[in-house]
This record gives C-alpha cells, sequence and structure tokens, in this order.
C-alpha cells in the first residue's frame, strides 16, 4: 500500500516511503496539551461497547500496539481498503447511535457536523451513481453513510493510552488519548463533491478549510510566494493514507516572517483542521501551534486556484503538518479536496 492509495485512483506524488516512523509503542509519556475531555469519551465509548455482542466487541477491540491502526484507513471506498472495526451496516439503530455518540463526544460541533456532511457525500455519489449521473459503473454500491467503521486500540480508558478509529471513505479520524492529552493525528477529511443538495438540504463540507487555505495563501506578496513555493509536484497528499512519513525537511516561506495579519490567516486556516476536535483541547492545541511560527513553513505546489486540479498547499511546523490537494472528480466532473492533518510529536500517540 504506497502512495497509489493516497488518491481516489490517483497516480504518483512528489515523492514517497512507505517507512511508518511515528507509530507509538507503549507510551507513558506525551508531549499533547492537555484539556482533553478524556472522561466523556471514555463514557460514550463504554456505552457503546455495552450495546455488543461479545462477537462483536472481538470486531470492534484491538490491542493499542496493533499495526492494523497504521493501514485500516484510506479514502478510497472500503471496497478497495479494509477498514478496521465494525461497520454501521451491521449495527441496528440504537447501536448506530451510541457509535455517533462516541464521535460527537470526540469532536466539537464544527467537527461532527462535517463528519455527518462527509457521509451525507456517500449517498449522494451512490445516488448519482444508481441513477446513471456519475462515472463509473452503475448502481452506487461502493458509496453509502452506512459504509463507515468504528475501531478502538486499547480498552477506552481515563489513565491509559488508546485510539478512537472512525472512517469510511472520505473521512478517517485516528484519535488517541492519554490522560488529559489527545492527539487528532492522523486525521483525513475529503469530500467529493464540494457542493450538493440531498433531500432538499444543501451542504458544503470543508468549505471552512477551502476558503481558510486560499485566503492564507492570497495573503502572500509575489515575491513571498515565490519563497513559499515547493520543490516538486504532487498529484495528492503526501503522507496520506498508507505513508506515515518520515517528514520530509520544511519548504516554503516562515510564518514568523510574515506580517502578524498574514500570520493571523495562517492561524485561521490551521484552526479549521484542529477546532474539529472537542473546543478546550483544540484551542490548547493552536496556541502550541502558534508559539511555533519561527520554525513553521506555508507552501504551495503546482497552482493556488480552488478551481485548478493541480493546487497543494501545505503548513509544515515541528507538530504541525496540514495538506490540503485538489483532485479531479472521481465519480462526478469538478475538483474536489483531499486533506490531512498530522502531528509530528503525536502520530497514531505518543512514543
Amino acid at each position: 500500500m504506497g502512495l497509489g492509495l493516497a488518491g481516489c485512483g490517483s497516480g504518483d506524488s512528489g515523492s514517497s516511503s512507505s517507512e511508518t516512523t511515528a507509530s507509538s509503542q507503549g507510551a507513558t509519556t506525551s508531549t499533547g496539551a492537555g484539556k482533553a475531555n478524556t472522561v466523556e469519551v471514555v463514557a460514550a465509548a463504554d456505552a457503546f461497547l455495552k450495546t455488543l455482542s461479545d462477537d462483536e466487541k472481538d470486531t470492534a477491540l484491538y490491542d493499542f500496539d496493533d499495526d492494523a491502526k497504521t493501514t485500516g484507513w484510506s479514502n478510497f471506498p472500503t471496497g478497495g481498503v479494509k477498514r478496521n472495526g465494525i461497520e454501521f451496516a451491521a449495527l441496528d439503530d440504537d447501536q448506530k447511535a451510541a457509535a455517533l455518540k462516541v464521535m460527537e463526544a470526540a469532536l466539537s460541533d464544527q467537527g461532527y457536523k462535517e463528519l455527518q456532511d462527509i457521509r451525507a457525500a456517500d449517498d449522494y455519489l451512490a445516488q448519482a451513481q444508481a441513477s446513471g449521473g456519475g462515472r463509473g459503473p452503475g448502481g452506487g454500491d461502493e458509496y453509502s453513510s452506512d459504509k463507515y467503521y468504528l475501531a478502538f486500540f486499547g480498552e477506552p480508558s481515563e489513565t491509559e493510552q488508546f485510539m478512537v478509529e472512525f472512517g469510511g471513505h472520505h473521512a478517517a479520524y485516528n484519535i488517541t488519548y492519554y490522560k488529559d492529552d489527545v492527539s487528532l493525528s492522523p486525521t483525513l477529511t475529503a469530500i467529493e463533491p464540494q457542493t450538493f443538495e440531498l433531500n432538499g438540504t444543501s451542504y458544503a463540507p470543508l468549505n471552512d478549510k477551502r476558503d481558510t487555505t486560499m485566503a492564507a495563501i492570497a495573503s502572500l506578496s509575489e515575491s513571498e510566494l515565490a519563497k513559499a513555493e515547493i520543490s516538486g509536484s504532487f498529484d495528492d497528499l503526501l503522507l496520506g493514507p498508507g505513508n506515515d512519513g518520515p517528514f520530509p525537511d520544511p519548504e516554503g516561506v516562515v510564518v514568523g516572517d510574515l506580517s502578524q495579519e498574514q500570520q493571523d490567516k495562517v492561524t485561521a486556516m490551521i484552526r479549521t483542521w484542529v477546532d474539529d476536535l472537542d473546543e478546550e483541547a483544540a484551542e490548547a492545541l493552536v496556541a502550541e501551534y502558534v508559539s511555533a511560527y519561527d520554525e513553521t513553513y506555508l507552501g504551495w505546489s503546482g497552482a493556488t486556484d480552488i478551481d485548478n486540479e493541480e493546487t497543494y498547499v501545505r503548513v509544515d511546523g515541528p507538530a504541525v503538518w496540514i495538506e490540503f490537494s485538489n483532485q479531479g472528480g472521481i465519480v462526478l466532473d469538478g475538483v474536489h479536496q483531499h486533506t490531512i492533518f498530522r502531528d509530528e510529536t503525536a502520530d497514531y500517540g505518543w512514543k
């Protein structure tokens, strides 16, 4: 599973390494910023697990150090890459509600809505294919809001590390807790199409990520934009599914060298990813990332237009890592986005 799995049928990206360098093994310390609502997440996880049979629990629970955590997530449909955990399609309504309560506890209101909107997009893609309005084979059986999975690596605990892994086609959340610390790394969010209407409701998932990313890049002067250009080209995420590192040498313009107004735009960009996490923990992490702006880089490659398939933007700090990559349409015409958030100090938890 190499870079070919980093896109919905994409080819090679700028560079690659399949070597995992940041998975957590037997952790006893962390580098988190604190403020995690671990107690609430553990309570929601325990409530969900109580709804499961013994066999279902065996499907949902993994050892914390199981390497499956690094391979069981993707932005491909679930038929192409096997996901970890128990599938929503196998749950009854009460179990589904309890599973979603886990994610509602882990995420902010903004983050939880985005997750639900991404799931709705899969129902939209299924309808498009079933009606003959999409590319590829008819029937739409590759896509569904029920083709999402929930797994736990490690027993949910207020004192030991455990990870909540939730994912399907265009979403993959790997959220690790250790006491009052939490890591959102890695988390993939993506969307096709950018906007759509389903059952009378209009959706625009990732709109905040699109707007703030383009605003950060648009704030650069001509000379700053030239300095920010990253060498190479990227047709998808560099450190996406199947590619956990190593992180490359930083490239781009140093955020700390920019004006305060420009730095604020970078902060707004970072917030649209970190603020998907529960509010207090997100605030603490943003403050940590902003404090390192003298060692944080903003870069781009290919293009800087939201409607250009080659647009690629990156933020790279001592901890924070964000990639925003435009993609051509797979099921529908037009551009769609793949994004990844990582924390280089806490990928899959802490060592």
